[in-house]
């Protein structure tokens, strides 16, 4: 009777800790989704002057297809974002942007716990790289 409680308890342990491995290790990877999104979104941006609509539309698809909550304004903060205000290399203009991706469930409850907010949150500024033709 003893070596099955044993047994079951070392069985319970050892999938506990498996799962928490394979969480921590989805965790990770969701958030390093998310960075090479916000990267090459701010990559982009630097290179246009502003944040395309279509642009935009493409990234949250993306996001969309990752099972990612994008239904609230994910670029909130983000500037310029029309092209008639264009952030331009010769005024040394720079383009910031502030993405806000809610994960899935399971790297929420993650990332509350390391971090302490709910969301992955990432903001950062590059002069522009974009000459007006006209210039």
């Amino acid at each position: 009777m003893v070596k099955a409680k044993v047994f079951i308890i070392c069985l319970t342990v050892l999938i506990l800790v498996l799962s928490a491995i394979g969480a921590y290790h989805m965790y990770a990877m969701e958030r390093a989704i998310a960075r090479s999104i916000y990267a090459d979104l701010l990559d982009d941006m630097q290179d246009i002057g502003y944040l395309d609509s279509a642009l935009a539309e493409y990234y949250l698809q993306e996001m969309a297809e990752l099972g990612w909550d994008v239904t609230g304004d994910v670029f909130a903060g983000t500037s310029p974002r029309t092209e008639n205000e264009r952030a331009r290399k010769e005024r040394q203009e720079t383009v910031t942007l502030a993405i806000n991706i809610r994960p899935s469930h399971v790297a929420q409850w993650l990332h509350r716990f390391v971090e302490g907010e709910v969301s992955f949150m990432f903001v950062g500024s590059r002069p522009s790289e974009y000459f007006d033709p006209g210039w």
